[in-house]
């Protein structure tokens, strides 16, 4: 085993090492931008294990999924050097603290692992689908307030009640119609097996707070680390403190002057009284920028110094030595007006694309392209219609120049979505007649989808006309609109258009509109609850989508327009901060108490910050939007905006951000430029980072371009989540029962407890009329029953497990959660391990375990991942690998020798070597293809893969099979 002392002076500057190897109980690291504390924590980590710490000992927080992923290859090279098995990432916890919570819900109850999560689209989705068993209209006349406004109230209140851990019966008492309503949305959640972010973090605390099994739960955890630690909320914060309780050591890193989330709710007091809290703590700063280069950094320290004084922990940032002898420039620039602005940002990219650049993250001098610059702002809300983006689009648009727009702006520009909207909107009140069918065929559709035939098009909506408006009758109809949308892209003939990538991407933040409107409706089969659907997409979702994110951390080679919130995490060779006119940056000062919730539970939040428009807030926000850049500065504004007749001064922002190098409405270019060969920065965030992704890819690479990289989803299964809850019930009877196996009425008490279907409506007369729920359910009770009958030992012999796994794989890690079947001795050591993938699917007829028509290839594929996790979560090599057919009540083995695991994971990874290079072939067979999600949207044409590798047979009960993309294909 190779000397971790020596990896991690290899590795790190001497202040990340003395951060990573410091021993105090209590440690705050003041990261600088750009200064790598994702490197210290990741080795700090790996220093750990290699030093005998137990990794299931080991939890750390990440702001975002992505700087999980990040943190976790860092880890997996660091254990990798030092001579310990990677696999071992899956005993520990690197990810949110969002899903931190889900786990650990999940194990106090396993109830809890049945229960959807919620983002704010889809709680605001599911409040308009309950507004009556909400008393949303109550409250609607109460203040006198419109139904959007409303929702939006409520949303935002519930959010803040769990951020703040407010009483609800305290907000009734004073607010009886508010408190009433959140109080009702937290029983219809749930009842109906739901949860959000904020929700989720505050039912952890509370169970763990009531002694619900926390100490089986966090018995195990030593070391807790938190990244981004001055983004924290108080909830986050007293969960933090709780897990602590349990630990050993706390690890905070972040940076006070990057704290730009006060107005969800995080408080930078958190980090700022780090050391009033902990007094013998120890205190570490990360100096070194190695992202930008002497003259940014002066200058932004410059301004955050001068600005927050002593309300900030001084720090002493300085360049790396490969930054000090590059090209650079700071420029501040006032204009005449806004296009002036935008024409000359736009014709300075122009000028700039190709020029060299030395590349630290690839140590090579490459031309600069077009995803190397970003266009950032405040805020892009303008007066009326107009979007403050906008004259900086046009100009880009003008020059040809490609950009993507990370803002509140509409999906609904993109011509193919605009499309589909249009259409829907068609039925919001009637079956339309054939004139206005053919009206808007001809005025929008045609233009956009040529191949477009009119009947076709004209019968699809009287189709759906029907199904929407029908009659209603005594048993709810299966209307899905995500089905409407795939049915709408097959007459729109979609496989014979060839859209651009953001196009397809738009298509596919549509269709997950629709994927969130199928997860809180059980079925769209009314004119009222269609209309709540058109009322989300144009009131909600017209006004920016969340979903778009993901294309965010793809980063696509163009030009990034963004707000600065939405670009924290990012840097850029070249960055313009626009729209640099006082009282719009910094925006103005309103102490005015505007919230929903009664303003004495609130005067604490509000008067700290949170919640509310400070001046401070918004000197963070321009320090952050300033250390995004790498080389090129521009800050810039003008006098007269679109709107208005008002003569705008200059920010104080750009007039307090002094340096000797800042040149003032100077045309002269940047110095010592150079042509380079174009050359894109590598993109990582498309790598697959869960078995089912990787399944895709290896079923059909096509299929995994419309799911992952498009986004594309799709319909709701009419018996969707009867594996899942069927699961959760098997998973809680092993919770009540560990020694003895339960009895029928135990497991008759344990079926109604648990069992739930969402998509599935119960009879309204359940004993005299029985209907699929019921049907459903009691299959279950049947399932369940023979499975204990059968196999009774998993009870009395054994006890099952449910452990998540991370397995490293060409720089990514391959996570996924596996159940396993545990024999211990008197002692409590493990004697033997088997994987049990259990399936709610059937064998087939008779239950033929040697069914050919199943895919066995991604079964065993799936299980002999989990045995190759197995032998480093437990430290024991998995004996066994069997899946479960639930409904047959059978147990098939499956190969899960050294051979097959190692096969298993070759398998892998050249899907994710395919994965980056962007390979999407389609791969078409008959059955494989009547099968897929995304029949209708592809041409299903055989083609190639660009290389000749081929990855070795997986094993499975049949014999030795090479993966469905090849196995499976037919000219």
């Amino acid at each position: 085993m190779a000397d971790i002392q020596q990896i991690l002076r290899d590795n790190l500057t001497s202040e990340q090492l003395e951060a990573a190897t410091d021993e105090t109980k209590e440690i705050l690291c003041l990261a600088c931008a750009g200064s790598g504390k994702s490197r210290t924590l990741a080795y700090r980590i790996a220093r750990l294990v290699a030093e005998g710490e137990k990794p299931e000992s080991i939890v750390a927080f990440t702001f975002t999924n992505k700087a999980a992923e990040s943190i976790k290859i860092r880890v997996a090279d660091a254990l990798i050097s030092s001579g310990v098995d990677p696999k071992i990432l899956g005993a520990m916890y690197l990810g949110t603290i969002d899903s931190y919570c889900g786990f650990i819900l999940g194990e106090i109850n396993a109830d809890y692992r049945q229960f959807d999560m919620l983002d704010s689209n889809r709680l605001t989705m599911f409040i308009m689908s309950r507004a009556a068993e909400l008393d949303i209209y109550q409250l609607i006349n109460s203040r006198n307030s419109k139904y959007f406004k409303t929702i939006q109230n409520v949303v935002e209140s519930w959010n803040i009640v769990n951020n703040e851990m407010l009483e609800l019966n305290s907000i009734a008492e004073l607010d009886d119609r508010l408190g009433n309503t959140l109080i009702n949305l937290r029983q219809l959640l749930h009842r109906d097996k739901f949860m959000d972010f904020s929700y989720a973090q505050r039912l952890a605390i509370e169970e763990l707070n009531a002694g619900h099994r926390s100490e089986d739960v966090l018995h195990h955890v030593k070391h807790l680390m938190v990244d981004e630690y001055q983004d924290v909320n108080p909830a986050q914060e007293q969960l933090i403190s709780n897990i602590y309780e349990h630990a050993e050591s706390l690890f905070v890193v972040g940076d006070d002057d990057q704290s730009i989330y006060s107005w969800r709710g995080a408080d930078v007091r958190n980090i700022l009284e780090f050391p009033d809290r902990y007094p013998e703590s120890s205190q570490h700063e990360l100096s070194t920028n190695f992202r930008s280069t002497p003259n940014i950094i002066n200058a932004s320290t410059n301004f955050i110094e001068n600005q927050l004084g002593a309300s900030r922990f001084p720090k002493t940032p300085t360049p790396s030595e490969g930054n000090t002898n590059h090209p650079s420039q700071i420029g501040k620039f006032w204009f005449d007006n806004r296009n002036e602005e935008a024409i000359w940002v736009a014709k300075r990219i122009q000028y700039m694309l190709g020029k060299s650049f030395f590349d630290n993250e690839m140590n090579e001098i490459r031309g600069l392209t077009p995803g190397d610059f970003a266009i950032l702002m405040r805020s892009t809300h303008g007066s009326g219609d107009v979007l403050r983006h906008e004259p900086f689009t046009n100009s880009l648009d003008n020059l040809n120049l490609p950009y993507f727009i990370e803002t509140e702006g509409s999906i609904f520009s993109h011509p193919p979505v605009n499309v589909l909207h249009q259409t829907f909107s068609l039925l919001r009140d009637s079956n339309p007649d054939r004139t206005t069918v053919r009206n808007l065929y001809n005025d929008l559709v045609i233009s956009v989808f040529p191949q477009t035939n009119f009947t076709d098009y004209a019968d699809l909506i009287a189709q759906w006309g029907r199904l929407i408006h029908g009659s209603r009758a005594s048993v709810r109809r299966k209307v899905y609109p995500q089905e409407f949308v795939h049915q709408l892209l097959e007459v729109f003939k979609y496989d014979e258009s060839n859209f651009d990538y953001m196009d397809n991407k738009a298509l596919g933040v549509f269709s997950s509109i629709m994927l969130d409107v199928e997860s809180v409706y059980m079925s769209i089969d009314s004119t009222a609850r269609f209309h709540q659907v058109l009322n989300f997409l144009d009131n909600v979702a017209e006004g920016g989508y969340e979903t778009s994110q993901d294309i965010v951390l793809q980063r696509p080679d163009r030009v990034f327009v963004s707000t600065i919130h939405k670009a924290k995490g990012l840097e850029f060779p070249v960055t313009f901060i626009v729209d640099m006119e006082q009282a719009r940056f910094p925006g103005p000062v309103d102490r005015t108490y505007k919230k929903w919730l009664p303003e004495e539970l609130m005067a604490n939040a509000f008067t700290s910050g949170r919640y509310a428009n400070t001046l401070e807030n918004d000197i963070r926000l321009f320090y952050t939007a300033v250390t995004r850049s790498e080389r090129y500065l521009y800050l810039s504004g003008c006098k007269s905006l679109p709107t208005g007749t008002k003569v705008w001064k200059r920010s104080n922002f750009m007039n307090e951000f002094i340096y000797d190098e800042i040149e003032e409405n100077s045309e002269e270019l940047p110095p010592n430029l150079s042509e380079a060969e174009p050359k894109s920065r590598v993109d990582d965030s498309i790598k697959p980072t869960s078995f089912t992704e990787v399944q895709y890819y290896l079923r059909c690479p096509k299929e995994y371009q419309f799911r992952k990289q498009y986004g594309f989803n799709p319909s709701v299964p009419e018996m969707f989540g009867f594996g899942q809850t069927t699961h959760v019930t098997i998973g809680k009877l092993h919770e009540l029962y560990k020694n003895h196996r339960p009895s029928d009425e135990q497991i008759d008490e344990t079926v109604e407890e648990i069992f739930h279907l969402k998509h599935v409506p119960q009879s309204r007369n359940p004993q005299e009329n029985p209907g699929p729920y019921e049907r459903a359910k009691e299959k279950t009770r049947d399932i369940i029953k023979s499975y204990v009958d059968k196999h009774d030992d998993d009870f009395t012999q054994e006890k099952r497990v449910e452990a998540r796994f991370e397995i490293p794989a060409e720089n990514t890690v391959i996570s996924g959660a596996i159940d396993l079947m545990i024999k211990e001795n008197s002692e409590g050591e493990i004697e033997s391990a088997t994987v049990i993938d259990f399936k709610s699917m059937e064998l087939g007829e008779d239950g033929d375990e040697f069914n050919e028509e199943l895919d066995w290839i991604s079964l065993s594929l799936q299980v002999q991942l989990y045995a190759l996790a197995a032998t480093q979560v437990l430290g024991e090599n998995a004996k066994t690998g069997k899946i479960h057919f639930l409904k047959d009540n059978k147990r098939v083995e499956i190969p899960v020798d050294d051979q097959s695991l190692e096969n298993a994971l070759k398998n892998v990874e050249w899907a994710v070597k395919q994965i980056i290079n962007r390979d999407y072939p389609m791969r078409p067979a008959t059955d494989k293809c009547d099968k897929c999600d995304f029949k209708r949207l592809c041409k299903k044409e055989l083609q190639d893969f660009r290389d000749d590798d081929v990855p070795p047979p997986i094993k499975t009960p049949h014999g030795e099979m090479l993966i469905t993309c090849f196995s499976q294909i037919e000219t």
